[in-house]
């Protein structure tokens, strides 16, 4: 655990009474339908824990969020981390957080743009949705004129990368000791974000500035041949972002855009499309929601991401019934190069503490590189090939959730 405040969670973890305390174990299995580009295994299996504890006392609240996953073939992905260990006091209008804790922007489905607080942890996964902890203080007051957020992040999370034995990871390692800053201060960079929120009848939106070291590193290749690595740099950025939302009758309209400058140049991105809702769909009481939205970065080519110019569309069907189950699949698509990134989840009570996830991601449209160095170097400088060191990690995963 690299996070210098894990004695807070700890100490306030060790004060809890355990009649509050919920948990969660959970055992995964992903089987990938190729070997990887190193030869790695197609099955891995991993076991995750997470431990919440709760107290409410007049005013105040403390929560506690602690999690833990052991990764069978990959060491690096076997890690723990506190989501959340902080101090709540709630005034009249206004509320002070302290600690660590996690924080979401956005509004649309396929990227989440604005969403910039918290790091990405991306062990977990690589739709972006899990995040690490962060240590924070946040003032929030509100007044009818809306809601304003005020954060001071005193300390910077670097990512964690899949290593060697690892499945979707970078065709080159990731050296994570060898991280350069755009600020002498590195991790302990004091970074400043404001958020003001709103709502008029049916229309939300929201603007927010960030100020700080940027959640992306730029990786760059260490240009030795005989022995590849990527390193990871963080830059100092400034990025302002625009959230709206309009709901009319089945129909909802969503936005994310961000301008961000720091890096080489500034750069404008945005998402923005529109969900409609089937009720009660096959007279039933299922709901079925048909998603499309389009993902653009004036960098275009040289973004460096495959979600530059794409289309997204989704279809989430939610059964509305006592097992709470849902199915959410969708598929993103590059008009240009034609790589498609296929995605497929389901969940399901099986009990009232037993509950089972499935998740598949299919990756196509390019041919996958050989493991020569010279071959992978050759498809990450073609702009048309973005997705190519994905193309053999198909997979389909199954995990078991056990809730106490």
């Amino acid at each position: 655990m690299r996070l210098p405040f894990l004695l807070l969670g700890l100490s306030l973890l060790s004060t809890a009474s355990w009649a509050d305390i919920d948990a969660e174990v959970g055992l995964e299995t992903r089987y990938f339908f190729k070997e990887g580009l190193f030869e790695q295994d197609k099955r891995h299996s991993a076991i995750k824990t997470e431990i919440t504890y709760q107290h409410d006392w007049g005013d105040n609240s403390v929560e506690v969020i602690s999690f833990g996953r052991y990764d069978q073939q990959d060491s690096e992905r076997s890690h723990a981390d506190i989501r959340e260990a902080s101090l709540t006091h709630v005034g009249s209008d206004w509320e002070l957080k302290i600690g660590i804790s996690k924080v979401f922007w956005g509004v649309t489905e396929s990227r989440h743009l604005v969403d910039i607080i918290n790091q990405t942890d991306a062990l977990e996964n690589l739709d972006g949705e899990d995040k690490l902890g962060q240590p924070m203080t946040k003032f929030s007051y509100e007044q009818r004129w809306g809601t304003l957020d005020l954060f001071w992040l005193p300390y910077f999370r670097e990512r964690s990368f899949a290593g060697e034995d690892g499945r979707l990871r970078a065709p080159f390692v990731v050296a994570t000791d060898e991280i350069t800053y755009g600020s002498s201060a590195e991790q302990w960079h004091n970074d400043f974000a404001v958020r003001y929120s709103h709502y008029i009848g049916d229309f939300d939106f929201a603007v927010s500035h960030f100020s700080g070291t940027s959640r992306d590193p730029v990786l760059t290749f260490n240009k030795d041949l005989s022995n590849p690595k990527f390193l990871p740099a963080y830059y100092t950025i400034d990025q302002t972002g625009l959230e709206l939302q309009y709901i009319y009758a089945e129909w909802l309209f969503k936005f994310e855009g961000i301008t961000n400058s720091g890096l080489e140049r500034r750069f404008s991105a945005a998402v923005f499309g529109l969900e409609y809702t089937q009720v009660g769909i096959f007279e039933t009481s299922a709901d079925l929601g048909w998603l499309i939205e389009y993902l653009y970065d004036d960098r275009k080519e040289a973004a460096p991401h495959s979600f530059e110019q794409d289309i997204f569309a989704g279809w989430r069907y939610a059964f509305n019934d006592a097992d709470s189950s849902e199915i959410l699949a969708g598929i993103i698509y590059d008009p240009e190069t034609e790589e498609t990134i296929y995605s497929f989840e389901a969940n399901k009570r099986l009990a009232s503490d037993l509950k089972l996830n499935i998740e598949v991601r299919v990756f196509e449209g390019q041919n996958a590189p050989s493991a020569q160095t010279l071959n992978i170097l050759t498809a990450l400088s073609d702009a048309q090939r973005k997705t190519a060191s994905f193309q053999d990690e198909d997979y389909i995963e199954l995990e078991l959730v056990k809730y106490f």
